[in-house]
């Protein structure tokens, strides 16, 4: 029998859901909002080191979960998408997206999905994300193809659900009905 080959090589179908509740009892977000044509996501996982003092001395020293920096570039996105990024105010009526230094993000859960090699997906959920900032670099328009993409960088946290208080989940699909695992971010506690 040949060896499945499950090496990660894609990337897509990144959705965010607007977190409703994030409390130590409760977990519940809005509906699935689509950030299209993905280009690239990389993450790394922020941490510290506390020291607790005993006798004047190190009595042990605690690492500390700070949080998993992204970054994620996309080529596009539409004004109201960047209500969602930057946390600046879409004007649905004059089609103007407006941002100021006091404007506050939302917080989101996020999914996505890596294709295989062998053809199938790992899914990702990310219970809590908080979206820092949006760069853009703009250049000249020159022969080439070249695009201005937009880099968005932010921190995935553990939710605040004290019986459940991950960061993020994987699965793997078996076939494309497996994929509706990102369309819902469950609810806590379950059941509600």
């Amino acid at each position: 029998m040949p060896k499945v080959r499950k090496a990660l090589r894609g990337l897509s179908g990144i959705k965010v859901f607007e977190i409703k509740e994030d409390t130590e009892t409760n977990y519940s977000v809005g509906e699935a909002v689509s950030i299209p044509y993905a280009q690239s996501l990389s993450r790394d996982i922020q941490s510290s080191n506390e020291a607790i003092y005993a006798d004047d001395e190190i009595y042990d020293d605690e690492e500390v979960f700070d949080g998993e920096d992204f970054e994620l570039q996309i080529p596009e996105a539409d004004l109201k998408t960047y209500s969602i990024i930057e946390g600046g105010k879409y004007d649905e009526e004059n089609k103007e997206y407006s941002w100021g230094p006091d404007d506050q993000g939302k917080d989101y859960a996020m999914t996505f999905k890596a294709k295989r090699k062998d053809g199938n997906y790992r899914m990702f959920r990310y219970y809590k994300a908080k979206f820092k900032k949006v760069k853009q670099d703009l250049q000249t328009q020159d022969n080439g193809t070249q695009i201005s993409t937009i880099t968005i960088s932010g921190t995935f946290y553990k939710r605040a659900l004290l019986t459940d208080p991950k960061v993020r989940v994987y699965k793997d699909s078996e076939s494309s009905a497996d994929l509706v695992w990102l369309d819902t971010v469950p609810k806590a506690p379950a059941g509600e």
